[in-house]
């Protein structure tokens, strides 16, 4: 009797550049595209950094994650990456969204947990003693820190899901690079060609510095630093796809034209970055360069050469771009001393508004509120301290220290997880060097500045690093 074998499998479509076709591709596509325009927008109002715009971000993504996953219920599709795949950082993850909500709940209504805290009692430096019912101060700046770590874990999940195909990762990478270096044009013709304006506004800070939609120029300096790593990433990531993989014959390197979109994106960058007059932005976004491009260079060790015959050419590149449009940073360099001075004043008393709560903290977002109770001199009262000009002292201020480090150990987690992969990586290499990139930037311009706090800045950082991160999976689910 003749036997009848019947299999099934999942059809092939060169869009997918070989790799397996399901019915989620389809979603995950026009999924990418909304995640594209999102990632585009949010800088428009001035960064999102106002409560209102987190709540317009938050509902939007509110909608997509509904969207999606009512999407694949009725395509009767799994998540390509659960949280299953991620228990650790989704545990931190719900832990301290948690504590968010243990910080704004009323003790009366928890009174079996009083017995176990230390006296909520402040000292104000001025003699006045605070005794709050519940842990934060500032319940209202807590319930939108609540929100706006919703939206990040929300937004996260959602990347992680649409990047698992190679070609749509670089189809995102790629449109991140373009809409920063729309941004790096925009910033310098605001500066340059339209009256110093913000989103056409006379602006109220930072006159003579290029700013683009954001208020802050270090804030902004950031966002272009994540694009100079991220467009240095990609240009290394493609010459590493040049390299054969094991068994196989080298490959011809000719040099391929769209290799020159790199340099004309770093083009639009680079130079505005310089105008923004931000010198951590600018340090943070050497440093992250720097990064990618010894990775690279450990990943094939024969262009050392040729990359050193490049270094004269970067040199006239650099000196150039700082003779047109640095001359203004490197005065602002001559007062770096001053300026640390100012702040290391700053972060002793932050310090010691740490000590004096170093386990429960002040309430998530509540730093603007709280400082003042223990502001005096040496730093100056003239001056308003809104933000504590140090991401990790306001995180430990806001959430004590261990709460507050769990966004430190998720970064760390994402590192580990990208560095894992990403010596054997070809592919996704690019994408893999950009997180490890953009996670340095932010981590060296969070020392001295709050751009991490900035909800653009936020939303691009883990934009990439859910990328980088899915780039790094090594499941059989990655492929489509």
């Amino acid at each position: 009797m003749t036997e009848i074998h019947l299999e099934t499998r999942r059809s092939f479509s060169p869009r997918s550049g070989g790799v397996a076709w399901s019915r989620q591709t389809s979603l995950n596509n026009v999924m990418g595209w909304v995640i594209v325009a999102f990632v585009a927008l949010v800088p428009i109002p001035f960064g999102s950094g106002r409560p209102f715009f987190w709540g317009v971000n938050a509902v939007f993504v509110g909608l997509a994650g509904v969207a999606y996953a009512t999407g694949l219920y009725h395509l009767r599709e799994p998540f390509r990456h659960s949280m299953a795949h991620f228990p650790v950082s989704a545990t931190l993850y719900f832990v301290f969204m948690l504590y968010l909500l243990v910080q704004v709940t009323p003790l009366e209504l928890v009174p079996f947990v009083v017995n176990w805290l230390p006296n909520l009692q402040i000292h104000a430096q001025s003699g006045m003693t605070l005794a709050p019912d519940r842990i934060s101060l500032a319940p209202g700046a807590t319930w939108l820190m609540l929100l706006r770590w919703g939206t990040f874990g929300l937004f996260y999940f959602l990347v992680l899901q649409i990047a698992s195909n190679e070609r749509r990762r670089s189809l995102l990478l790629h449109s991140a690079l373009m809409t920063i270096s729309a941004y790096g044009i925009f910033g310098l013709a605001s500066l340059l060609q339209f009256g110093d304006t913000v989103l056409g506004l006379p602006k109220w800070a930072y006159q003579g510095s290029a700013t683009a939609t954001f208020v802050n120029r270090n804030s902004f300096a950031t966002f272009l630093a994540f694009g100079a790593t991220l467009g240095c990433a990609l240009f290394a990531g493609a010459l590493v796809r040049q390299l054969p993989a094991p068994g196989e014959a080298p490959l011809r390197r000719n040099l391929d034209p769209t290799l020159l979109f790199y340099p004309v994106a770093l083009a639009a960058i680079v130079p505005t970055l310089l105008a923004t007059q931000s010198r951590m932005g600018t340090l943070s976004a050497s440093v992250g360069c720097l990064v990618v491009i010894v990775t690279a260079l450990v990943r094939m060790p024969k262009l050392w050469l040729r990359a050193l015959m490049l270094v004269p050419a970067v040199i006239v590149a650099g000196a150039l771009a700082f003779f047109i449009f640095g001359q203004d940073l490197l005065e602002r360099l001559g007062s770096t001393a001053t300026s640390s001075d100012v702040r290391l004043e700053l972060y002793k008393q932050i310090i010691a508004m740490i000590a004096a709560r170093p386990w429960l903290g002040y309430g998530g977002g509540s730093f603007e509120l709280v400082y003042p109770l223990f502001h005096q001199l040496p730093v100056s009262p003239d001056l308003v301290w809104e933000r504590a000009h140090n991401s990790y002292l306001a995180l430990w201020a806001e959430l004590g220290v261990v709460i507050g480090s769990i966004p430190i150990l998720l970064l760390a987690i994402v590192l580990v997880r990208i560095l894992g992969g990403i010596g054997a990586a070809r592919r996704s290499w690019g994408a893999q060097a950009a997180g490890l990139g953009v996670v340095t930037v932010g981590a060296v311009h969070s020392l001295v500045d709050f751009s991490l706090e900035i909800q653009a800045n936020t939303i691009l950082l883990l934009f990439i690093t859910a990328i980088a991160t899915a780039g790094a999976m090594r499941n059989k689910s990655s492929a489509r």
